[in-house]
């Protein structure tokens, strides 16, 4: 039986913060089969220069983008240097991994770039620093998304299908197939803020509770065509502001009004998204209800959760419950799982779920400074 301790890392399209969480993995690498312990897990909110920051990055200059990745490399290693010393984990954790923050998503051109110089992090670290999962991907003709299906493959393989509420949501089916489904927190938390009023996001879906249903802009959104794609396929930001946004006009509809819309929109997607699935699970589900986990911040929007729970249950499918902290941090759970199998040298990326013409060992390792760090090294061989 072997175990191993990381920490991982993740920033999402939301733009809330970093995720942090140190997991230990125990299993067996022959069988594939493992269990994980969170022992640690933090939320760094990005200060408000930072998310300023993030959110024009795909206009910077070439120079200027280059300064953010190294800035961005460095606030990572600090974050996380600073994570492993309040937690009291110098002497436990082997390695750290990371998904970066993306600012360009762009697989069909062969393009996909997170932030955060890998160097730069590895220098403020005592360990191996593994990030830049998507690029071989990619580059083998595949999406590059989604790259949770792995770690829940063999980390939730109870769960018939996970569904993560991010900025994006995205369904993973039995860790074989997934898929990004639609926009959730990004135009969410995008009408909160035209709101104004100093909140960051619809806290418990309260406004969209009180709001009315815009029946014209429900069916522009149902009519987007990324739902005329068939799977794989991924869903960016880009593609969000330049043909979603424009649909939410909020000086000719109320915000409630427009978030209620978007809030039954995301539901339904998500329900048929499930429904769509059933087939693939017919066989192999472990309940007489099809189970579904969902995690992510969108998980804590309870009337969007609520939504959503009356559409799977007439489908027969039962929602589960999980603790807090993996419905906070699977994302970057999984992103450390991801890394332990970079450096053990096993396929992390599946080409059934990202369309590429094969699996993939898929990160790039970058070593810390010192070269005291054998026992952590050893994890390579």
């Amino acid at each position: 039986m072997a175990s191993f301790v990381g920490v991982g890392c993740m920033s999402g399209s939301s733009m809330d913060g970093l995720d942090i969480c140190c997991v230990e993995f125990t299993g067996d690498i022959f069988t594939d089969l493992w269990g994980y312990r969170i022992l640690a897990a933090e939320t760094v909110a990005y200060s408000k220069q930072w998310s300023e920051r993030l959110r024009d990055a795909d206009n910077l200059s070439g120079i200027e983008l280059i300064r953010l990745h190294v800035d961005y490399g460095r606030f990572q290693g600090k974050c996380v240097s600073t994570f492993i010393t309040k937690h009291r984990l110098n002497e436990r954790v082997q390695f750290v991994a990371s998904h970066g923050h993306t600012v360009f998503h762009k697989p069909q051109e062969g393009i996909s770039f997170q932030l955060g110089d890998g160097e730069v992090t590895a220098a403020m670290l005592k360990v191996p620093f593994v990030c830049n999962f998507r690029a071989k991907d990619v580059t083998i003709g595949g999406q590059g998304a989604p790259l949770v299906p792995c770690g829940e493959k063999y980390l939730f393989r109870n769960s018939d299908i996970c569904i993560n509420l991010g900025g994006i949501a995205n369904i993973g089916i039995k860790g074989m197939r997934g898929y990004d489904i639609c926009p959730c927190n990004r135009i969410l938390n995008s009408l909160v803020l035209e709101k104004g009023g100093g909140q960051q996001y619809d806290k418990d879906g309260d406004l969209a509770r009180s709001g009315d249903m815009v029946p014209e802009v429900l069916v522009k959104l149902q009519n987007l065509s990324y739902y005329q794609q068939d799977p794989p396929k991924s869903l960016w930001v880009d593609y969000i502001e330049e043909n979603v946004l424009p649909i939410l006009d909020c000086n000719k509809y109320k915000v409630e009004n427009l978030l209620r819309t978007c809030t039954e929109h995301v539901a339904s997607m998500v329900a048929d998204a499930c429904f769509e699935a059933k087939p693939s699970i017919a066989t192999t589900s472990h309940h007489p209800n099809r189970t579904v986990l969902i995690t992510g911040g969108g998980a804590l929007n309870k009337y969007l959760v609520e939504l959503i729970g009356q559409y799977l249950d007439a489908q027969g499918f039962e929602i589960e419950q999980v603790d807090e902290e993996t419905i906070n941090f699977k994302e970057a759970l999984i992103f450390a799982f991801l890394g332990m199998r970079c450096l053990l040298g096993e396929d992390n990326v599946f080409s059934e779920t990202t369309g590429a013409r094969q699996d993939s060992v898929s990160g790039s390792i970058h070593r810390p400074l010192s070269s005291g760090s054998a026992k952590h090294i050893s994890l390579l061989h």
